[in-house]
């Protein structure tokens, strides 16, 4: 019989208990085989897993040495650099005090920036509109009555209605104007009060405040919550946008809608879980805004009875409105804010070639002068 026909029977036969039995023996062994890589797998897994935990362990009772160590050195340096009949805190202010100032362009923007500053407490005099210095704005007029010497901006809270007011009153007058750009990395919401002098790069944050009643605790714990719903939303959404490109947007982007639509939505259910006032009549406390950018260390909740009144520190010579319970808020912030700085020269919040460009700097003197309100076109013209 012709072979090929042959093959062509045998292929349309049932396959034989013998070849069966083979087939499963081949299947047997070969999943065998998988389940012993998967246990090796497994076992080398454990064995990495045990690794890391040990490494982190190590890292963990390290950090604390460096802790200790770096405590038990700054104890050491207060004592030794305390002066007779003075205490250790007020050895610690004269520290501070007397650390070197920035220098070069940093000067002249710190310069610049305390003398918007200065213009804008003026204005907010003038106006009847409260804030509050925050962040390291606080802990420099503490312990600097100054800038903070590697710190470049400052830092203010203001409750929505009295930033309402504020964005008022700068439409109105003319010299100022209030910005706002949506930052990717973070992302936050960054409120600005500027010169109208586009020129210009010098800014003071302002981090908008929520008045609520009830368990201010309750009402922080919540509002964090919010912000981290928030941020989960919208990086998700715009992951692929534009906005994840540019990283920063601002102005007549076509995202901004989008943006503040959401922002108002995540308002709007925060406002179903707390109850938030539109003064402080009746509040019990303060939240941060959902918009604001994260915090290192958790600062609330902030009651009112710590940060109304009527106390001001020093910074260059203005009189800064601060929480009342100042200590407790910088404690919250900065844990032992009177420590020895570990973070000199670790923050910049306006990039170099901002601030150093000609046209900046020429706009940063013009503030420095007596008519800082020309525009650069007046002063070319002059």
């Amino acid at each position: 019989m012709n072979s090929r026909l042959i093959a062509g029977i045998k292929g349309r036969l049932p396959i034989s208990s013998r070849s069966l039995r083979d087939f499963r023996a081949q299947d047997d062994a070969r999943y065998a085989r998988l389940l012993q890589v998967i246990d090796d797998q497994r076992k080398a897994l454990d064995k990495a897993q045990e690794s890391l935990d040990r490494l982190e362990r190590q890292c963990r009772a390290l950090n604390e040495t460096l802790e200790y160590v770096h405590d038990s050195n700054s104890v050491m340096y207060w004592q030794l650099f305390r002066g007779d009949h003075e205490t250790t805190e007020q050895a610690q202010l004269r520290f501070f005090r007397g650390l070197p100032k920035a220098e070069g362009i940093h000067a002249l923007f710190q310069d610049a920036e305390a003398r918007l500053f200065e213009l804008f407490d003026q204005f907010c005099r003038d106006h009847e509109i409260s804030y509050w210095g925050t962040g390291g704005t606080v802990l420099g007029a503490f312990r600097q009555q100054d800038f903070i010497p590697w710190d470049d901006d400052i830092d203010v809270y203001i409750t929505r209605e009295q930033l309402s007011r504020l964005e008022k009153a700068v439409h109105e007058d003319g010299r100022f104007r209030v910005t706002v750009v949506w930052d990717w990395y973070v992302p936050c919401k960054q409120i600005r009060f500027r010169s109208i002098d586009e020129a210009n790069p010098c800014f003071v944050d302002l981090f908008p405040l929520d008045w609520v009643s009830g368990n201010p605790e309750d009402a922080w714990q919540i509002c964090t919550q919010e912000r981290l719903q928030f941020v989960q939303e919208i990086r998700k959404q715009y992951a692929s946008s534009s906005w994840s490109r540019d990283i920063y947007i601002s102005g007549a982007d076509p995202l901004i809608p989008a943006l503040e639509s959401d922002l108002q939505a995540h308002l709007a259910d925060l406002a179903t879980r707390v109850s938030i006032l539109p003064t402080a009549d009746g509040a019990a406390g303060l939240i941060r805004g959902i918009e604001n950018i994260d915090e290192v260390r958790s600062s609330g909740p902030y009651l009112t009875g710590d940060w109304t009144g009527s106390t001001t520190l020093p910074f260059r010579g203005i009189s800064v409105p601060v929480p009342r319970n100042y200590r407790e808020y910088l404690g919250k912030a900065y844990g032992d804010y009177m420590a020895l700085p570990r973070d000199m020269h670790s923050h910049e919040h306006v990039a170099d070639e901002y601030i150093t460009s000609p046209e900046s700097v020429r706009a940063m003197r013009r503030m420095l002068s007596e008519d800082w309100e020309r525009t650069p076109g007046d002063e070319e013209r002059k």
